[in-house]
């Protein structure tokens, strides 16, 4: 057997997990408190609820959905418990039932919103419950990176306006992804036979790339936030602000999962556990593999390309040079990350065509569409969540000759970590809207999961008809 491949981020974590993680937290911290004390009254009470409102949203529901058992009578009842519970919190904070002594509650829409995000969590279970437990501390990894870089962010001026709660919420989202991605890799590499340690830190080397691609698709987000906002000119502080934030929590993410995986007592059941989730997936996936030859993905993706076109006559596209000149910029990304052109050009495709068609479905039921700098906060996560989808496509590709193993294999692998980092925008979204008074999140919540729907429906096809076509 190939020996998976190390590279020097992950061999020095795996290495030195007690060292990586003891330089992070405290640096983190330090700078949330020199933040906090220097941006002025007020700075540190917002980074304290920022910080709640974040474990709130995206710790609690993981390590709850992680606890939780495997399947079953058992598992039903550990949900039902779980949902009691939180009716129970909302009960109480609206009134309707009274403690018999004071208790601080957590106010019901941060309750509501947590509890949508643990029974996503637990309906992903057979897809992704190994990934919830290996990466569990990539939320807190994110939140640990955000809270700090925070610091900056109000020293900057940033912190209370609607751009610092895009970038938080960006930044939440992309350090649980890139923990996510860890997990994920560790699970493959780890089921194939290498031991925990390597594992790790080859799990740590892969997710190197996603997180490269993730921080460039933010760069450019913040580049047509600027002159979205500024009428044509670049602010570079908000960029170095954004990319500060992100590269934080993503660096953390990466750091605490890789550590955690080596420290943790992981045994065979890891394996056994990714190998009963393959099995899961291949016996749910048949029917529709055996419904997409490569023939009718072709005339799928046709079909969708003529109504891509009428979607784009009919409510047209909005900012359609900016939109045009960010897509690109998301392609050459996605190019330098991966090394891969037809996983550039697949990202560039579904995206330009799920942002159209989202467009239209938001205009057909009369939902009103985010302002223009709130709809590429929702392009950058579409963007760095096809990243994780269609590098497990590239790299199926590189293994399987028949299309449509390809696409099974890919879909396997990389549908877990587009959902997961789907599933934590939307968290992230709400959580910078409740902490930071991001006005436009509801309406930035609602076009993202379109534009991921759509974005999921397109992928199969999409990828059944390149993976055809260059097989050829």
């Amino acid at each position: 057997m190939r020996e998976a491949p190390v590279g020097l981020v992950g061999a020095f974590v795996a290495e030195r997990p007690y060292l990586s993680i003891g330089v992070l937290a405290p640096g983190l911290a330090a700078l949330a408190v020199v933040g906090a004390r220097q941006a002025g009254e007020g700075a540190g009470e917002t980074i304290a609820v920022l910080a709640l409102t974040a474990a709130a949203l995206l710790i609690a529901p993981m390590a709850i959905a992680a606890a939780a058992p495997r399947g079953g009578i058992a598992l039903g009842g550990f949900a039902a418990m779980v949902f009691v519970f939180a009716i129970a919190l909302v009960a109480l904070d609206a009134g309707v039932i009274r403690a018999p002594f004071d208790l601080p509650l957590p106010p019901r829409s941060l309750v509501i919103a947590s509890l949508a995000y643990f029974a996503f969590l637990v309906a992903l279970a057979p897809l992704a419950r190994n990934v919830t437990r290996l990466g569990i501390l990539a939320s807190f990894g994110s939140v640990l990176g955000v809270a700090g870089a925070a610091g900056y962010l109000a020293l900057e001026g940033f912190l209370g306006g609607a751009s610092g709660a895009v970038a938080v919420a960006l930044a939440l989202t992309l350090g649980v992804g890139t923990g996510v991605n860890v997990a994920a890799d560790f699970s493959n590499f780890f089921a194939a036979g290498e031991n925990r340690r390597r594992a790790a830190a080859a799990a740590g080397h892969s997710a190197v790339a996603s997180s490269a691609f993730a921080l460039m698709a933010l760069v450019g987000f913040f580049l047509v936030h600027s002159i979205t906002i500024q009428d044509g000119t670049v602010n570079w502080a908000l960029v170095w602000a954004g990319f500060t934030v992100s590269a934080a929590a993503v660096g953390t993410g990466l750091v605490a999962v890789v550590g955690g995986l080596v420290l943790s007592d992981i045994n065979e059941r890891a394996a056994l556990d990714e190998n009963r989730r393959r099995q899961w997936f291949v016996a749910r996936w048949r029917p529709l593999r055996l419904a997409l030859p490569a023939t009718t993905a072709v005339a799928a993706i046709a079909i969708a390309g003529i109504f891509v076109v009428i979607a784009a006559f009919e409510v047209g596209v909005t900012a359609p040079v900016r939109f045009a000149a960010f897509v690109v910029f998301l392609s050459v990304a996605a190019f330098f990350a991966f090394v891969s052109i037809r996983t550039s050009a697949l990202i560039g495709i579904i995206l330009t065509a799920s942002a159209i068609l989202a467009d239209y479905v938001m205009a057909l039921v009369g939902v009103a569409a985010p302002a223009a700098e709130d709809r590429f906060a929702a392009l950058t996560l579409g963007a760095v969540a096809l990243g994780a989808l269609t590098v497990s496509w590239r790299d199926a590709g590189e293994t399987w000759r028949n299309a449509r193993d390809i696409v099974e294999n890919a879909l396997s692998d990389g549908l877990r970590r587009y959902l997961f980092i789907v599933g934590a925008g939307a968290a992230s979204f709400f959580a910078a809207m409740y902490a930071l008074q991001w006005p436009g999140a509801l309406a930035t919540i609602i076009y993202f999961l379109t534009v991921a729907l759509i974005a999921l429906i397109l992928a199969p096809p999409a990828m059944t008809a390149m993976s055809a076509r260059l097989a050829v």
